[in-house]
This record gives C-alpha cells, structure tokens and sequence, in this order.
C-alpha cells in the first residue's frame, strides 16, 4: 500500500546467511510472493559460499554479488554458475568504492579495497583520472554474465559521467585479460567478496 503498487518487480533477500538459506523457510516465503504475483521476480544478494548455495538452489531469477577490479573472485566461482542457470546478475560495488582515489589507508568497511588496489598496483589507477573510473566501470560490466552495476555517487554529475564512460563500449579483450592476469597473480585465496 505504501509503494502504492500491486506488486513489485523485484523482490531480493539482501545478505542471508547460508544457514537460513539452508533452512528454507526465508525461500519458501519469497516463492509465495511469486506465486501470489506481488513479485515478478525474487533474488539473492550476497557474497561467497551464501550466494554460491543462493545460486545452486535455482529458486531465485538474479543475483546481486560484488564484482570489480578489487572484488574478481566470483567471476571463476559464483557466476558460471549463475550464467548457466540464466539469472539476472547485479555487479555491486562496481568501483570497489574507488579506494584507489584516497591517499592513506581509510579506517572503515573501505579499507579492505584500498589494501587490494595497493597490492594489485593496477598503474592506470595510480593516474587519478576520469580514465581509471572508466576502466573500472567497463571492466565489471565486461564480465561475463553481468547484466547491470549499480554504482553510488553523492555527486549528480557522475551518473552522466558513467553514462559516457559506457559509450565506450566493453573493456578491450586484451586490457580485461590483463586486469585478469594480474588478479590471479596477486589475489590471495581470502580476497573474497565483502558483504
């Protein structure tokens, strides 16, 4: 009543621990929301072993996980099985909330993005330009499978800039192989997503 609609688009559960996952009870609500047509669609928002489970179970139609440039290790784990089953992926934190643009170490939930870009030492980062948020917009959206990215600004001008990041087109092959390359040269094992 409040949203003044009949029903919702989307309906998505956001950072459910595998555990209730498991329990079913959480799913079987949503299911009946989408049998009841209050929602078209549900999803899954959330990170590592969670949002493998949310995936392999097949009741949800998108998720929404972390991808970028400081957030690669879903591309080999979570989304081939997402691609394969045909779900909507929603790339959150496409920017890995440019923690490349602070000088020193930031002691909030950011911190563990900047001690990613620090070590993986992208240099077209290290520029400070408008091009390193290009690539790092293009990069997610050149993932495989990933249907859109959400990206937050508190400065309006920047949803125009991304609009024009995007006519650019997909991250070249060889730049995203590169961005890959240096992933898995760098990316220890616990650089998973970050809830």
């Amino acid at each position: 009543q409040r949203l003044r609609t009949d029903h919702l688009d989307l309906f998505q559960l956001h950072g459910c621990s595998k555990d209730i996952l498991e329990r079913g009870d959480v799913i079987e609500f949503m299911q009946r929301a989408k049998e009841s047509g209050k929602t078209r669609f549900i999803g899954y928002s959330g990170e590592n072993d969670a949002a493998l489970f949310a995936v392999r179970s097949s009741f949800f139609d998108t998720l929404q996980i972390s991808v970028s440039l400081a957030d690669q290790q879903t591309i080999d784990t979570v989304l081939p099985e997402a691609v394969k089953r045909g779900m909507g992926i929603i790339a959150k934190r496409p920017l890995g909330n440019a923690a490349w643009t602070q000088k020193a170490r930031p002691d909030d939930y950011v911190a563990p993005y900047w001690d990613r870009y620090q070590k993986l030492n992208y240099e077209y980062l290290q520029k400070g330009s408008l091009q390193a948020f290009s690539t790092a917009l293009r990069f997610t959206l050149s993932v495989p499978g990933v249907s859109v990215a959400i990206v937050g600004t508190q400065k309006p001008g920047r949803v125009e800039e991304n609009a024009r990041f995007l006519e650019e087109g997909p991250l070249e092959p060889e730049r995203y192989n590169a961005i890959r390359e240096r992933w898995k040269a760098v990316a220890p094992p616990d650089w998973v997503g970050q809830a």
